[in-house]
């Protein structure tokens, strides 16, 4: 069903319902990304970072090795207990870039199918998949408003 707006009001909710869809898609790229992280420790997986015009150099530091007996209590949790960690901005706004990223320096060996974890290529086919799930989000948008 159509909302009633009124013609002053169309550019701002057109831009409010852009920033929402740009705030679903950093949370749900950043999300499956963690979700199909490799993990052997789990440093790689809590590295996972959003920044806005600009890559940050985070580093989640030392994780606990699987093979601890005591890694039940303290090995990386399931990637949704992971939080967004952006780097230098607090709100998804429309007009800038924003890149999830994980700069450790075995990132790029384990995108490309050093791992048995993760196929070569991962990240671009989680690319490729929110970038079709954006277009059918953004498809609805216009149908609804």
């Amino acid at each position: 069903m159509a909302r009633n707006i009124k013609i002053t009001e169309i550019g701002d909710y057109a831009n409010n319902q852009m920033e929402k869809l740009l705030r679903a898609a950093v949370l749900e790229t950043d999300s499956l990304l963690k979700q199909a992280s490799p993990v052997d420790t789990g440093r790689f997986r809590a590295s996972w970072q959003v920044g806005e015009n600009a890559a940050g150099t985070y580093d989640a530091g030392p994780q606990q090795s699987p093979s601890n007996p005591g890694r039940d209590k303290t090995s990386a949790p399931a990637a949704p207990m992971f939080p967004l960690r952006k780097m230098n901005y607090q709100q998804e706004r429309i007009g800038n870039v924003y890149s999830v990223h994980n700069n450790l320096p075995y990132a790029e060996s384990l995108a490309n199918g050093s791992s048995k974890q993760a196929d070569r290529g991962f990240i671009q086919g989680i690319a490729k998949d929110v970038q079709g799930r954006v277009r059918i989000a953004a498809d609805r948008i216009g149908r609804e408003s």
